[in-house]
């Protein structure tokens, strides 16, 4: 998410109040932390049947080897390759920690010019590169990637290490006049954790002091965010659970894996959400009782924005200077702010429109409709009659046409007649499908017994 983005959420919805962080305390909590976190599990989402023991890794499979020109290139098509900084092979004797270097891939960087800047020739590995179609990776590298490499004092480098992500990387290494190039997919521990808070400013400031990351923060929001409008419905003392996956290597967290259960305390209604993965992979959220927590629309278009100027028949407009009926929502948000697609359609029009200046109508179906007016610019992919999926970003917040400043008009119809989207009653969630009922009425008994467990920690925190 971009910085600035990021900042303007943050002062958006600061409070004056200050946040009050949660501490774990006593000897039940310790206990209650040791147990959530020590249990590894084989799957994302558990599916019935007992998860393997704590500290269990996923075994590997034993490496294939491709020939590539004149060089063999060993591939590890799935398995588990430890970091090449403590491994010794019979063809590479791996030197001790101080041979490697360690850099994050910059903006702009190419392989060569990083070499060159450590004083290696960089067109060497461009000669590699170019005769050699299976190392293509490191042809382009992304800024935030890692790059290690080993060398020998006054000797060209031997080994080159390039990590593409926490669970992928390509091992280039010199051997008496040629390169054989490695892939490792690395097994992951996987343990779980959870994280508990309470709003005293913003659910992102408040997050993130509880412990959570800011995709998990993102990933909370959306949820949720079809029963809270996390502008508008947040109050202090508000609290929030989350269970979800943590990703470790050699001891050591890597990465934030899903979002497992969660519940969410606004203004004393509480709602939670059990997540459940069907065959073919893909994960959905339901409440305890099994009914969807998706909605037919998002509460909001803008995620973290402010409402400017709400549904009116009438309201005095700022640049024409005369009374007229306000027929929808305005969104005040900095130019560049993602705009999403409430709901699953297709682009009706896409241009500019007079006041509206740049705007999107989506239709939804026979009944509904929903228009994004004064945009900055619009997704390059989306063309008229273009489907787009429900949180789509169709274009982004501007000031185009007749507005007073930076923010997205949205109107909403039914059958052809505007309605209030802030307060029109939009049809209930669906059920889980039948065949996945009995599974998941039994995870939903486990998540909702550590959300108890969870909760009466938070509770007892709170009121010390």
């Amino acid at each position: 998410m971009p910085k600035v983005l990021l900042k303007y959420i943050k002062l958006l919805t600061r409070r004056s109040t200050r946040f009050r962080h949660f501490h774990r305390r006593g000897v039940w909590l310790l206990g209650l932390a040791i147990f959530l976190t020590s249990v590894t599990i084989a799957a994302i989402i558990p599916r019935g049947g007992d998860a393997p023991p704590a500290g269990t890794l996923i075994p590997a499979t034993p490496p294939q080897t491709v020939l590539l020109g004149n060089a063999i290139l060993p591939t590890v098509a799935n398995g588990l390759a430890p970091p090449p900084a403590v491994t010794e092979t019979p063809a590479t004797k791996s030197s001790n920690r101080e041979s490697w270097t360690e850099v994050t891939v910059r903006k702009g960087d190419t392989l060569s010019d990083i070499l060159k800047r450590h004083g290696y020739d960089g067109n060497e590995i461009s000669r590699v590169i170019q005769s050699s179609p299976e190392a293509h990776v490191f042809r382009q590298v992304h800024p935030g990637q890692t790059l290690r490499w080993r060398a020998e004092a006054g000797r060209p480098w031997q080994e080159l290490v390039y990590e593409t992500d926490p669970g992928e990387a390509f091992h280039l290494i010199r051997q008496e006049g040629r390169f054989d190039l490695t892939k490792e997919i690395r097994a992951f521990e996987t343990r779980i954790a959870h994280v508990s808070g309470a709003i005293e400013s913003s659910l992102f400031e408040d997050g993130q002091e509880a412990g959570l990351s800011d995709a998990l923060i993102m990933k909370l929001a959306e949820i949720f965010g079809w029963d809270i409008d996390f502008a508008l419905d947040l109050r202090r003392g508000d609290s929030f659970s989350v269970i979800h996956e943590e990703k470790y290597w050699q001891g050591q967290k890597v990465a934030d894996g899903p979002i497992l259960a969660a519940e969410f305390i606004n203004q004393g209604r509480v709602f939670r959400a059990i997540a459940y993965r069907d065959v073919n992979g893909y994960t959905s959220y339901f409440t305890p009782e099994g009914m969807s927590m998706r909605r037919p629309f998002l509460r909001t278009p803008v995620e973290f924005s402010r409402i400017t100027s709400r549904f009116s028949t009438g309201r005095f407009h700022p640049l024409l200077k005369k009374w007229r009926a306000h027929k929808g929502v305005d969104y005040g948000a900095p130019v560049g702010t993602p705009v999403r697609a409430t709901s699953s359609g297709r682009i009706l029009s896409l241009g500019w429109n007079g006041g509206y200046g740049k705007r999107i109508v989506i239709r939804h179906n026979a009944t509904y409709s929903t228009l994004y007016a004064h945009l900055s610019r619009f997704n390059t992919s989306l063309r008229v009659g273009s489907f787009v999926d429900q949180g789509q970003t169709i274009g982004y917040v501007g000031a185009t046409g007749l507005a007073s400043g930076p923010h997205l008009h949205y109107e909403f119809q039914v059958n052809g007649e505007h309605r209030n989207p802030l307060t029109f009653r939009f049809p209930g969630s669906t059920p889980i499908a039948g065949e996945h009922r009995d599974d998941f009425a039994r995870m939903t008994k486990t998540w909702n017994a550590r959300l108890d467990l969870i909760g009466r920690g938070t509770l007892i925190a709170t009121n010390r």
